[in-house]
């Protein structure tokens, strides 16, 4: 089996380049062969601190090119890389960041960390100087800037060539519902979901340039952008996470200049890149994205009407409708579990919301019904089934149930922990069910509320919410709180801008509430408008809906700064 390692040393980066920020900050372009050369180098550098086959090194920095050169480094060198999350929003969250960091780094018992300590003087990454007493009690540290400096007079190494089951990398889960875990992906999980997802997607279609802005502590941008592009030396343009949340308009820019072919990005992504693009005019040259031909949403639930709009709106600034497509994927998957057909757009299937919530039956509506995202069928090489939720009997097509994986992509366990059997099914803790092949999801088990007598999936809740002017997009979480008899009641929590005017935030939260009761006939018990950034996330921007719960409970998701609520 060749794997990541082989598939650069065989081609030595490759004949195509990679476009990403240099060390100080602009955009510059190298050939995949310099960065081989570089992390060739940089593998010897490492070697010299004792790493090699059974090592793991964490990642502490921004996208850069010194960073990808350093990530490649390390799998040359024959160890794993583990890259660590940089802080999401503002520094009122620098507490949590730390202590979520600490157990992280408790669990990996990194060899080595590697940080970029120049992102500290960076407003945006503020909350990174919090980490410095957490380094110091983990092992040794090495500056960034020095070992890439060191690197330069260092004679290069030859590159490892790693076992299939030699740890590639320690991928953490984004903490959603539960503390993150370190996922144990091996270079013979790497090496066949990046095949699966080639052919899945016909890779060759749309590989004439890639861009993204994912962080590379997030499965899709490391796996599905870096270690795709890098293995096959194709062209690859990565912006900083950090340019994108500052200015998210610069993505799309960046499409148009690049003539990008292909990108990613989650629902909330797209529901801020439709916003822009209704504020553009449909001539403005910065915001042509004709060039598309694979722009997938996914990492999130999708909301389909997000799609639509998309679609209606993409379409005056060159977007072709088939190019967009959403898939579904998870970390102990390695990335990916299923895409549609290449080509194929959008695609829904409309059920009876009756009987989807009171039977668990997913029965086609003849008028008007709900529509779920046909997310497609499985990458080659991995199985997909639906199995019942009490007796994890197997269902047919259109029954809900518990979504099961297996394949040579599905890891063997959580680091530490250990390992199951090869082909074991992977519980993935989605529900969903099959129609004519292609799996749908319906929503996360735990995450769905029993109320007046049927399920209520929260991401329909949500959806609806989200349309509500003044609701900013992404912004949106609901869950259950206990109800005694009559079920849970449903609380849906909005950020707005507008959160500290009465009379708007008032007129927000009936609209929501009307919103919320005419799409899923269920009226909220309580509705909470609260400033931009309020919202709990993972450090890959997923809203943690258990900890919006909690919190709630508890009585401080309010309109108080985190800082302040969490003491």
């Amino acid at each position: 089996m060749e794997t990541v390692v082989d598939a650069i040393a065989g081609r030595r980066g490759g004949p195509g380049t990679l476009t990403a920020p240099d060390a100080d900050g602009s955009m510059r372009t190298v050939s995949w062969f310099e960065v081989h050369e570089r992390a060739r180098r940089l593998a010897a550098v490492l070697r010299g601190h004792g790493i090699g086959t059974g090592s793991r090194v964490g990642l502490l920095a921004d996208t850069s090119i010194d960073l990808v050169s350093v990530l490649q480094g390390v799998w040359l060198a024959g160890a794993a890389v583990t890259v660590l999350p940089l802080p999401v929003h503002h520094a009122a969250e620098g507490a949590a960041y730390a202590a979520q960091l600490d157990r992280m780094f408790a669990d990996a018992r990194l060899h080595l960390v590697v940080v970029d300590t120049a992102a500290t003087r960076q407003t945006g990454y503020g909350p990174l100087r919090t980490v410095g007493p957490i380094l110091a009690n983990r092992g040794p540290v090495y500056d960034l800037a020095d070992l890439v400096a060191r690197a330069r007079s260092t004679a290069p190494a030859t590159p490892a060539s790693p076992a299939p089951d030699d740890l590639a990398i320690l991928q953490y889960t984004s903490g959603s519902t539960r503390d993150p875990r370190g996922v144990a992906v091996t270079h013979a999980n790497l090496a066949a979901n990046l095949a699966g997802i080639r052919a899945a997607t016909r890779h060759e279609r749309w590989h004439g340039c890639s861009l993204t802005w994912l962080p590379l502590y997030h499965d899709m941008g490391l796996i599905g952008y870096l270690a795709l592009q890098m293995s096959c030396g194709c062209p690859l343009v990565m912006q900083s996470p950090a340019t994108f949340a500052a200015r998210p308009a610069s993505w799309l820019e960046a499409i148009a200049a690049y003539g990008a072919t292909s990108t990613a990005a989650p629902n909330f992504a797209w529901a801020l890149a439709t916003r822009l693009l209704e504020s553009r005019p449909a001539a403005d040259p910065a915001t042509q994205l004709g060039s598309l031909r694979f722009a997938l949403s996914g990492g999130e639930p999708v909301d389909p009407a997000v799609v639509e709009r998309l679609l209606a709106v993409g379409r005056r600034h060159g977007l072709d409708p088939a190019a967009v497509t959403c898939g579904y994927g998870l970390a102990e998957a390695t990335l990916a579990v299923t895409f549609p057909a290449p080509g194929s757009g959008l695609r829904v299937d409309v059920v009876d919301p009756v009987a989807l919530e009171h039977t668990g039956r997913a029965s086609p509506a003849r008028d008007t019904g709900r529509a779920l995202i046909r997310v497609g069928r499985p990458v080659p090489g991995t199985d997909v089934r639906v199995v019942d939720r009490l007796s994890g009997a197997e269902l047919t097509e259109r029954h809900v149930g518990h979504v099961e994986v297996r394949g040579p992509g599905v890891v063997r366990g959580y680091f530490g922990e250990p390992p199951a059997p090869a082909d074991r099914w992977l519980r993935t803790g989605d529900l969903g069910y099959l129609a004519d092949g292609d799996l749908v999801i319906c929503g996360r088990e735990k995450d769905v509320l029993f109320a007046a007598g049927r399920n209520v999936f929260p991401q329909d809740v949500e959806a609806a919410a989200a349309q509500t002017r003044g609701v900013r997009p992404g912004g949106v979480v609901a869950f259950g709180v206990p109800g005694g008899e009559v079920g849970d009641r449903l609380v849906v929590a909005v950020e707005s801008r507008y959160w500290a005017d009465p009379e708007t935030a008032g007129a927000i939260r009936s609209a929501v509430s009307g919103a919320v009761a005419a799409e899923v006939g269920l009226t909220p018990y309580a509705v909470l408008v609260l400033p931009p950034h309020r919202l709990c996330r993972t450090s890959s921007g997923k809203l943690r809906r258990a900890e919006s719960r909690r919190q709630h409970l508890a009585g401080v998701l309010t309109t108080r700064p985190l800082l302040e609520a969490r003491r």
